[in-house]
């Protein structure tokens, strides 16, 4: 198994666990996209993974998208990306496609995991 830092270089084991203890060096994006009334909310949350999740078949998969939440989205969505480029953008993309259908959306970036169902 190979771990990687933001930028693509390789790195040992004890810098990839210290890197993925820091939560501001792993997140790349996380954005809420909640109806005007609140009845649905979803999560967008894009991280630096570090692990290849490619498994050698082609460019180190190193970033994901998730869509946490209510209904269909509820983590069924998920999208990889070799750069943080690619992560941004489709974190972008991510965020778009789930505003599409959310009536009344209103679009928050977050500083943090807001509380869910109890847990932070």
């Amino acid at each position: 198994m190979n771990w990687y830092d933001k930028g693509g270089a390789l790195i040992d084991v004890a810098t990839a666990s210290e890197l993925l203890g820091n939560a501001e060096y792993k997140r790349v994006g996380l954005t809420e996209v909640a109806s005007g009334d609140r009845s649905a909310v979803h999560i967008v949350s894009t991280v630096w993974l570090g692990l290849d999740h490619n498994y050698g078949d082609g460019p180190p998969l190193l970033f994901e998208t998730m869509v946490f939440g209510e209904g269909s989205w509820a983590e069924q969505d998920c999208q990889r990306y070799s750069t943080e480029l690619e992560a941004r953008i489709g974190h972008t993309e991510m965020v778009a496609l789930v505003a599409a259908t959310v009536p009344d959306e209103a679009i928050t970036e977050l500083p943090a995991w807001p509380e869910m169902g109890g847990a932070a």
